[in-house]
């Protein structure tokens, strides 16, 4: 029987069909993903071998869902890149009101899920209006205007945005809580796809040519884009 090496984080073997190693750490999780016909030995081999990689991973992680977002009374939350006050207002009617410095929920309940729910069906309102409308310009500035079929709104977890083949482009809506330069590059991003299907050379240049300042942009995105998210 194989002796379990002592390891400084607990960790989970999925073996499969697969063709080689991999790790994978989410939500401060961490998935062995080995072939079938690996033994115990090599896999804890290759941990050790990735050891440095994998703490270093795993602290970044437990830092970020340490800046995870709080839709509760007393909490901020960003709006266009700039920070309210979270209210909560017991009432009969639920809505959303937003002041220079406070976001305003009126809710029958303060619990989170509730207030969660009213947030994200403004949000999504707010990313309906801001972001078709901009969407249709950009499109327009490039020229693609009646490549563009459908502005449509999804919560996923793998893509801030993403542009079909029949010209329906779809966003994230949290994205509304970024700042208004990186939510318009994330326009741009998606738009320039109704003329290069990929991320080639030619695609960033025509990305360049409506959102100068995209490599940053995209940056900031990937570095905070975590904060906008309650799980």
């Amino acid at each position: 029987m194989t002796k379990i090496p002592t390891f400084p984080f607990e960790f989970e073997i999925l073996r499969s069909k697969r063709k080689t190693l991999a790790i994978i750490i989410k939500s401060g999780e961490l998935v062995v993903k080995s072939p079938k016909y690996v033994s115990d030995v090599d896999i804890y081999d290759f941990i050790r071998q990735k050891q440095n990689w994998i703490e270093k991973h795993l602290t970044e992680q437990e830092v970020k869902l340490t800046q995870r977002l709080v839709i509760a009374d007393g909490h901020e939350v960003m709006f266009f890149g700039k920070p309210r006050r979270i209210e909560v207002i017991l009432a009969k009617r639920p809505k959303v009101d937003i002041t220079d410095s406070r976001l305003l929920i009126y809710s029958r309940s303060s619990e989170p899920e509730e207030l969660e729910k009213h947030f994200s069906r403004w949000l999504k309102l707010q990313a309906s209006e801001y972001m078709t409308t901009q969407t249709i310009k950009t499109a327009r500035a490039l020229g693609v205007e009646e490549r563009l079929k459908d502005v449509a709104f999804r919560k996923t977890k793998t893509k801030w945005g993403h542009c079909c083949t029949d010209g329906t482009i779809q966003y994230n809506w949290l994205t509304m809580m970024a700042p208004k330069p990186v939510i318009d590059y994330l326009i741009a991003h998606e738009s320039s796809h109704l003329i290069h299907m990929n991320h080639s050379q030619k695609f960033w240049k025509t990305v360049a040519s409506v959102c100068p300042d995209y490599k940053d942009l995209k940056d900031w995105l990937k570095t905070y884009g975590h904060r906008f998210w309650t799980e």
